[in-house]
């Protein structure tokens, strides 16, 4: 039996329970985010605060040490003063005193004055580089009194940032922990009640692998969610809907097998003899003409049929195995001759690989399908015309290509022509309009892909050339087998 197509390992699926803790996951992710965003920013604001401060007060430490005698400033700072001043565990700090014209006094000459003027008094905080590393920086403009100097005198002192961002990082440290593994423990919470809760989903899952592809039963949920019931609902009807329609199609399948075939093969061959007998001309006529339609009306019922059996829900009564595809190519092909050559067309069949293509597949439905191909080509190929059916490997993939140099489908068409009835030109050749749409299935079943392309040029009555059709179907691959080529 053929697997489900929606057990198909390589399609895209994803665990319910698992994208609701995801959501949820990234949910606390970008809560905690922002809680320690802005918890660093409120610690390291706190430890900014609580530093500029202490380095305020060694400033104005720093400004009673500062005099001004007969116009020149003089600083009464010892070294042992100088010394505690400079000295942090921590930090580097810096400092420097500048006259009311901007020269330097003393200190570190690399530190740059404030962007704008400070008024008298005044202070101001703002951050810096001094030798490559981020500063702190205080800046107070001391007034001059009782002096012919006039103007303020600026002291700065700078100071490095270890202190503050360790001070704030050990607050976020301190804050972040704990939510850290409230949120382990809220997840954990949570995906074991996600967990329970979807546990009559896997109760369904089960009830439903355990059914035959024949039961199309209502499915029983008594402990089921209020919020799936819809869609059991939903799908009991649709199984009821389903399980009438393919009753109906498979009545169908078997009444039309045994009231048409038999008849129109009585015609076809009462037909047959009546062409043997001595008749007029226009009885000769007339004869060829019911054997022509009779034979099309043949090939109608057979697609119809085949059409029937081969449509999604009466997939499972075909068997699917490995099938050499190499094999039943070449096979198929031969058959073909005869009416190939009735037309004076060139089959033929090519095969760049010198080991069989195995493929998984049902070989009835495989050569329904390339039947339909030939028989199509053959069909839309005027008299004197070629038809390749060629065989080759592309990686894990068989490419299966039917090309021949007939009338071409343009490329807004080559869509169309997979739909039911529909022919390219309705005076071209004699078929249906069934044939790709048979084909069309098949390579769904198969999970193949199909696709048009250009095929071989001919030149057109008019002197340009015109392309035929290239159909190519490619199968995945199973395993390779020695083929010994004639």
């Amino acid at each position: 039996m053929q697997k489900n197509p929606l057990n198909n390992q390589t399609a895209r699926h994803y665990s319910l329970s698992g994208q609701l803790l995801l959501w949820l996951m990234i949910c606390l992710f970008i809560i905690l985010s922002i809680s320690a965003v802005v918890s660093y920013s409120r610690a390291y604001r706190s430890a900014n605060v609580a530093y500029d401060r202490a380095l305020l007060r060694e400033v104005l430490a720093l400004a009673e040490q500062v005099d001004v005698v007969n116009n020149q400033v003089m600083i009464d700072l010892p070294e042992i003063a100088r010394n505690l001043l400079e000295y942090d565990k921590d930090d580097f700090i810096n400092y420097r005193i500048s006259a009311p014209d901007g020269s330097l006094v003393v200190g570190e000459p690399a530190i740059k004055p404030p962007r704008k003027a400070l008024a008298s008094g005044s202070h101001i905080y703002y951050d810096d580089m001094l030798d490559n590393e981020k500063v702190r920086v205080v800046a107070y403009a001391l007034p001059i009194i009782n002096s012919e100097l006039k103007g303020n005198l600026l002291i700065q002192v700078t100071e490095t940032r270890t202190k503050r961002e360790k001070m704030a990082l050990e607050i976020i440290e301190e804050m972040l922990i704990p939510q850290i593994l409230i949120m382990l423990v809220t997840a954990m919470v949570i995906f074991l009640s996600i967990k329970r809760s979807l546990f009559p989903l896997n109760q369904l899952r089960d009830s439903f692998a355990r059914r035959s592809h024949e039961d199309l039963s209502p499915v029983v949920a008594d402990n089921a969610p209020q919020e799936i019931m819809p869609l059991l609902n939903e799908m009991n009807d649709l199984m009821l809907r389903v399980k009438v329609g393919v009753d109906f199609q498979k009545a169908f399948v078997a009444d039309a097998s045994h009231q048409l075939r038999t008849p129109i093969a009585a015609l076809q061959n009462q037909v047959e003899l009546a062409l043997r007998e001595p008749v007029s001309a226009q009885v000769q006529h007339a004869l060829e003409n019911i054997a022509v339609s009779s034979r099309h009306l043949s090939r109608l019922v057979q697609q119809l049929l085949t059409l029937a059996r081969i449509e999604p829900g009466t997939e499972s009564q075909f068997e699917f195995k490995e099938v050499n595809l190499t094999q039943l190519v070449q096979g198929v092909t031969a058959e073909w001759v005869p009416r190939a050559l009735s037309k004076n067309i060139d089959l033929g069949f090519e095969s760049s690989e010198s080991q069989d293509l195995i493929i998984s597949g049902n070989a009835f439905m495989l050569r329904e399908m390339l039947s339909n191909l030939i028989d199509n080509a053959i069909c839309y190929t005027p008299m004197g015309g070629e038809v390749t059916v060629a065989l080759s490997r592309q990686g894990d993939n068989a490419v299966l290509q039917v090309i021949d140099n007939g009338i071409g489908i343009v490329p807004a068409k080559r869509t169309l022509v997979f739909n039911r009835f529909y022919r390219v030109e309705a005076n071209a050749g004699d078929g249906c309009g069934l044939g790709l749409a048979i084909v069309r299935e098949i390579v769904l079943a198969h999970h193949a892909t199909i696709s048009i392309q250009d095929g071989l040029p001919h030149r057109h009555a008019g002197g340009t050339n015109v392309y035929g059709t290239n159909i190519t179907v490619q199968f995945k691959t199973v395993d390779s087998k020695p083929y010994d080529k004639q």
